[in-house]
């Protein structure tokens, strides 16, 4: 399956799981947050690092519901990322 399936696929489990647990805004919540505007799924890891092990693309504890604001910010943060993982999951 390409990369752009197994993400469709696991983005749509995704979307239930967080649905189902009533995370619908930003969880990051850093200076700036857009809170429920521009979200997307932010990866404890660089998603092209899951792709040897694709069911774990589409794993809660591996992902944080984020506002394109917060998640730019982590996006190349190690230590923050690796903080608010451990904050929040």
């Amino acid at each position: 399956m390409s990369k752009v399936k197994e993400w469709a696929k696991a983005r749509k489990k995704l979307k239930l799981i967080y649905e189902d647990k009533g995370i619908t805004s930003c969880e990051i919540k850093l200076v700036g947050c857009w809170r429920n505007n521009g979200l997307s799924f932010a990866h404890r890891k660089k998603r092209i690092e899951y792709y040897s092990c694709p069911e774990k693309l589409g794993e809660f504890n591996e992902t944080l519901l984020a506002c394109c604001n917060c998640h730019d910010k982590i996006e190349n943060d190690k230590e923050l990322t690796a903080k608010l993982f451990k904050q929040l999951r």
